[in-house]
């Protein structure tokens, strides 16, 4: 016995081996009889056993052999722990979870990788990648697992293992898996910051616009009513009763539509808005599923609940009665239009041209459709708002199927005098174009929604959509209606300068759909670089003693194999096939100095593989 305990070559007869049927045939070394014919060939000892028609191993009748005239043509070796190719894929595998993270994670890589679904496609590949490279080292784990447990079996020409181990038969499915796995983290998003001028080619204009598309309603004698209704349109949608209860007031400023802005309870903005164009041409440039989102400040119509009847009575009973006694004198500042049940609605302003920073409205009981309510009547339901531009601030989202505020607030700040020309010194004649629209959005007032909370939100939404509306028609730049005559003091201002068109550079964001960024999204991706790497570290610690290493194959077995044992396999030459399954069975014998790897077939259960000394080469 050697000093590490390990039996030496001539020493491994601890198995039966099935008895050799001998069939040599006596007349091998005797010249063949001549045939029918009369001829005789020249046959080799081991021919002429052919018409005597007897079967024999042919082992038992080869042709004689010297081993020295040839000399050992195996190579000697020392198994390593780790081997170049495996490291080389478990480094590739690495790389690849790196830039498929990178593709996920990263917001600009992302970003550029969204369009057209190039992310999908990259991580595809990559994960493909990390696949092959899972497959260059799982077989031989695999392989370790078996040897180390019981010797390979074999029943067919083909290594199988009787244990049938999962992982042999989960592997096709991982793959499988992970590529449907990570395409199921769709809904997310990258968005990176751009230059629109970059996209758009010129300057971006902000002012009041009607949405793309509608610009056309005032191109004949246009009222603004179309605007108006498309204005609080979702506004009313979206508050009107839910369930027969009423919705919530909203806590901070809300935004409604295209560029309605709630600032709370009394007050209510109309923004202006991006150039139609600016939007056309950003819509053309947008594929699916993809948005922009500006910001900029902008001016806006604002309507404010006013609260002098409460804060100074008589200070405002006195300014109602003389500008409602005016404005009866004239035509259209003074209207109203019967509702529902009984009750009308009434519109005070002043008379046109004129300062229409103050509106009068109310709900008042209908003293008939021929009929006016008198001051007096109208005093007691008159609320009163406060109307003019100020500086507020809009976000909205652009997608190839609208544009939509988002986002909004209002400093609360005047814009400075010819900012105010639009509303102080305008051509208006409100009353005489939005009774039906102000009776159609405030009814629900006096009947289902009677002493609502809502109402004065829907008032000043009225008020303050009336006059963006109305303006945006007359005096917006890209109206075609030229029948209004603007008044001197506005005429005197360009565009620009009244505010109804301005440059601006606002802040753009370029939203991309792809993958969301998840903790469960990074581990799919990482699954079989983490495999590979665990394997390996198997490889190179638990199994380093296991008899086997990367070139095992039918050379290792050949050049080990016990030629004893090998009579258990007589009669499967041709068909490759055994009746039952028998074991290759793997004994290393080793001194201090080196080893030698010894093969044998047995059908024994209870024969388990030898295992390596380190650092010995073994032949």
């Amino acid at each position: 016995m050697s000093s590490h305990g390990w039996n030496r070559l001539d020493d491994v007869e601890d198995y039966e081996l099935p008895a050799v049927a001998a069939h040599a045939n006596s007349d091998t070394g005797k010249t063949a009889r001549s045939n029918s014919r009369g001829l005789t060939p020249a046959l080799d000892d081991w021919q002429s056993l052919i018409p005597d028609r007897r079967l024999s191993y042919i082992s038992a009748a080869a042709p004689s052999h010297n081993p020295s005239l040839s000399l050992p043509l195996g190579r000697p070796h020392v198994k390593q722990r780790l081997y170049g190719l495996h490291l080389f894929a478990a480094g590739i595998s690495v790389m690849c979870f790196a830039l498929a993270t990178a593709a996920a994670a990263d917001e600009n890589l992302s970003w550029r990788l969204g369009v057209k679904n190039y992310q999908l496609i990259v991580l595809g590949f990559l994960l493909g990648i990390m696949n092959l490279c899972l497959g260059s080292v799982a077989p031989t784990l695999l392989l370790h697992i078996e040897a180390h447990l019981e010797p390979l079996h074999f029943k067919t020409t083909t290594v199988s293992s009787a244990m049938k181990l999962p992982p042999r038969g989960l592997a096709p499915a991982l793959p499988l898996a992970l590529s449907v796995a990570y395409k199921t983290f769709t809904g997310g998003e990258s968005v990176k910051m751009i230059d629109a001028s970059a996209y758009i080619g010129n300057t971006t204009y902000y002012g009041m616009f009607a949405p793309p598309g509608l610009q056309l309603l005032g191109e004949k004698k246009g009222t603004g009513i179309s605007l108006f209704s498309n204005a609080t349109l979702p506004f009313a949608m979206a508050t009107s009763l839910q369930d027969g209860s009423e919705p919530p007031l909203p806590a901070h400023a809300q935004p409604y539509g295209f560029n309605v802005l709630l600032l709370n309870d009394e007050s209510s903005a109309l923004l202006d808005a991006p150039h139609p164009n600016y939007v056309t041409v950003v819509q053309t440039l947008l594929a699916g599923g993809e948005s922009w989102t500006i910001t900029a400040p902008v001016s806006a119509t604002v309507a404010t609940l006013n609260h002098s009847r409460s804060q100074d009575p008589d200070a405002f009973e006195e300014h109602f009665y003389s500008f409602c006694e005016a404005a009866e004198a004239s035509s259209g500042a003074y209207t109203h239009m019967t509702a529902v049940d009984g009750w009308s609605v009434v519109l005070l302003n002043h008379a046109s041209p004129g300062d229409q920073t103050l509106q009068y409205i109310g709900l008042t009981p209908d003293p008939g459709i021929e009929h006016m309510p008198s001051c007096s009547e109208f005093f007691p339901y008159a609320k009163l708002y406060d109307v003019n531009r100020q500086f507020c601030r809009g976000t909205w989202s652009i997608t190839r199927g609208g544009i939509q505020l988002v986002n909004g607030s209002c400093s609360g700040h005047a814009l400075p005098p010819d900012g105010q020309e639009i509303i102080v010194h305008n051509r208006l004649f409100l009353g005489v174009a939005y009774m039906s629209s102000l009776v159609e959005l405030l009814a629900p007032f006096v009947t289902t929604r009677n002493n609502s909370k809502w109402t004065s939100p829907y008032m000043a939404t009225g008020v303050a959509a009336m006059l963006w509306s109305r303006i945006s028609v007359v005096n917006s730049p890209l109206s075609q209606d030229k029948s209004f005559i603007t008044p001197k003091k506005l005429a005197r201002l360009t565009p620009e300068e009244a505010g109804l068109v301005y440059p601006l550079n606002d802040a753009v964001f370029y939203r991309r759909p792809t993958l969301r960024k998840s903790g469960l999204l990074y581990f799919v991706l990482g699954i079989q670089p983490l495999l590979v790497v665990s394997i390996l570290i198997l490889i190179a610690s638990v199994f380093h003693s296991t008899p086997l290493d990367k070139g095992f194959g039918l050379i290792s077995i050949l050049s080990g194999i016990d030629r004893r044992s090998l009579d258990v396999l007589a009669g499967a030459a041709l068909s490759g096939e055994l009746k039952k399954r028998v074991k290759l069975v793997m004994r290393p014998v080793a001194d201090d100095q080196k080893g030698a790897m010894v093969y044998y077939v047995t059908a024994s259960s209870r024969i388990a593989n030898g295992e390596l000394v380190p650092a010995i080469p073994y032949h």
